[in-house]
């Protein structure tokens, strides 16, 4: 049984680099140990902080055809491990003690593994695992991270304990150590399987052998590619292996344009958390024995500028790292500014609080909440969680249909429409205080004003402590302003729905929605090209409402300036005017919005005039 497989294959240890497989610990979740598990946050900031520095990566890798499928094998390879030209160090762990290990030991434990081992898996019944450590670790440091780490990680904390044999290796640049591992539990019989669903899995190797590292005084860091700004594939291990024999470089899957886009996307995320880090770095840099917090703060805001460019790689990582001595606890400081920046921002939400009821109470909300999301890019998924979390339109009671579009036009000082946006905001903040004025003494009592209600409809979005900060503690006192929030929300509708809007801001926010509609989306769910249609019929005459009941678009050419908006509006006004007398137009036959989005942008690209002056522009009767 695969007895043919030459030695090579067998026990191969040339160390990669880089497997490429993703990291939690940039989320904030490192699987690691019980004992060991960082703060949410601080698996993030170790990450990044090390990354701006530079550190080398650790390299945990499973041979690929290192596992034995019978006694004889097993005998070759732990010879194999154990020869004394490349041998520095061995040990095992049969009883879940660490002990050293010679060859004299060998044939009993071939005899005691292959007594366990039943039926033929595919993989072989032991794993071979190497640990590989930068150019010049000492040879007893390596040993000590690596009895800690085999312990660690077979010892039954995981899934359950293992016995394995470990030889540390000092015959090429990059000192290692392998680990030959029966795969049958001692404890429970359970199939040693490392993957990324397993409770053993590549990452949590990687991050254990980081963190193991850090306790012995030696820099290791446990990260994605992408977090380093690595956006292509890895090699396969095994075209690396025929590579290194044949002598040429390895071949790379390439990507495709949607996987490749993902990746760009989440390198930009990448930036956002690297430009963090810059900012939280440098909250202390009086007190900054070497340099360390200045020295991530310019690594990680080039970080950050290399990725933003773009860039697929962030170049300069050693082969050997520097550790921070003394007094320079790097990490631990971070963390710490991590706290304090947690206990400011506390401090400033109950200062926002406490503040009286008004539209700026609401902006400071607003902007609290969207510094959150920024901090939350790098601090953990727990910091401001509530405040970073926004609301869900559907369950937001403050939402109303096209105000997104109409606010976000507000605040683009790039857009032609902002001004004219602007006023009619403002216009419609107005019109709901007028329309609020009688139930000013009811909100007074909530804790609340007429201002500030009218200033919730106006914004486009909550954060769920936004929201609940609104609310009443007591139950039933909840239940009713829960209530209470809906009817304000019914007559905000009918308070946009009669709101003046210019027709080329009101085009625009049509068009804009039609762009930004979410998925399963219908043209008659988009109140601003509700809206529209509702003026453009008020302007056309019963001769034009029948030939758009038959197809024509004529009528709608000099009305509608965007080609695309004009095929939208025209079939909406088509269903209508097919609709009798009897029949409600709010339940016609709407089309998807994504139909006419995918119109509107290839009518942007081969970039057809809009009409607005019929002499001027020409007849357009495109469809």
């Amino acid at each position: 049984m695969a007895e043919w497989r030459t030695l090579q294959e067998a026990v191969l240890g040339e160390i990669l680099p880089d497997v490429g497989r993703r990291s939690a610990a940039l989320a904030g979740e490192a699987r690691v140990g019980p004992g060991r598990q960082l703060a949410k946050s601080g698996g993030a900031v170790r990450a990044l902080a090390f990354n701006a520095l530079r550190v080398p990566q650790s390299v945990v890798k499973r041979v690929g055809a290192g596992g034995c499928h019978s006694p004889a094998e097993l005998r070759r390879q732990m010879r194999y491990i154990l020869r004394d030209e490349a041998k520095t160090a061995a040990w095992s762990n049969q009883i879940g003690i660490d002990r050293r290990f010679g060859e004299g030991g060998m044939e009993s434990v071939i005899a005691d593994w292959s007594l366990s081992w039943s039926g033929a898996p595919k993989r072989g019944h032991t794993d071979h695992i190497i640990l590989s450590f930068p150019k010049g670790t000492e040879a007893g440091l390596a040993e000590a991270i690596s009895r800690d780490w085999g312990q660690e990680v077979f010892g039954g904390l995981y899934r359950d304990r293992y016995r394995y044999v470990a030889a540390l290796h000092c015959n090429t640049e990059h000192v290692h150590a392998h680990f030959i591992v029966d795969k049958v539990g001692m404890d429970d019989g359970r199939f040693l399987s490392i993957c990324r669903h397993s409770e053993i899995s590549y990452d949590m190797m990687r991050e254990l052998h980081a963190q193991i590292a850090q306790d012995h005084g030696l820099a290791l860091n446990a990260t994605s590619r992408l977090s380093r700004g690595i956006v292509e594939n890895a090699p396969r291990e095994t075209d690396l292996q025929a590579a290194r024999g044949e002598g040429r470089a390895p071949q790379v899957a390439a990507l495709d344009p949607q996987t490749r886009a993902l990746r760009q996307a989440e390198l930009q995320s990448h930036a956002d958390a690297y430009r963090q880090l810059a900012r939280l770095a440098g909250l202390e840099p009086q007190d900054d024995p070497g340099g360390w917090l200045a020295r991530i703060a310019a690594g990680a805001e080039a970080a950050a500028q290399s990725m933003m460019k773009g860039e697929c790689l962030m170049p300069g990582f050693a082969d050997t790292a520097e550790m921070p001595t003394g007094q320079a606890d790097v990490v631990g400081r971070l963390i710490a500014a991590r706290e304090t920046l947690q206990t400011e921002a506390d401090a400033a939400w109950e200062a926002i609080r406490e503040m009286q009821p008004g539209a700026e109470k609401v902006a400071l909300e607003q902007l609290f909440a969207a510094q959150a999301r920024e901090m939350g890019t790098l601090l953990g998924r727990d910091f401001l969680a509530d405040h970073a979390t926004r609301v869900a339109p559907g369950q937001d009671p403050y939402a109303l249909p096209g105000m997104a579009t109409l606010a976000a036009r507000a605040g683009d000082d790039t857009s032609p429409f902002a001004a004219e946006a602007d006023v009619t905001l403002e216009r419609f903040r107005s019109d709901l205080a007028r329309v609020f004025a009688p139930l000013e003494e009811k909100l007074e009592t909530a804790g609340t004003s007429v201002e500030e209600i009218a200033a919730r409809f106006t914004t486009p979005d909550r954060s769920l402590a936004h929201l609940d900060a609104g609310r009443p503690e007591e139950a039933e006192a909840r239940h009713t302003w829960l209530s209470f929030e809906r009817d304000l929300q019914a007559q905000a509708r009918e308070v946009f729905a009669d709101l003046p809007i210019q027709r080329d801001l009101l085009e625009d926010l049509a068009r804009q929605d039609i762009l930004t509609a979410g998925q399963g989306a219908r043209l008659a769910d988009l109140a601003t090209l509700d809206k529209l249609i509702t003026e453009v019929r008020q302007d056309l005459s019963d001769g034009d409402l029948n030939q758009l009941a038959s197809g024509k678009l004529d009528p709608l050419i000099d009305r509608i300036q965007d080609p695309g908006l004009r095929q939208a509006v025209f079939s909406e006004l088509k269903q209508i005017a097919a609709l009798d007398e009897t029949q409600d137009p709010s339940g016609r036959d709407s089309e998807p919005a994504a139909t006419f989005r995918d119109r509107i942008e290839a009518f942007d690209r081969a970039e057809l005039p809009r009409v607005r002056d019929r002499d001027e522009a020409g007849p357009d009767h495109s469809l």
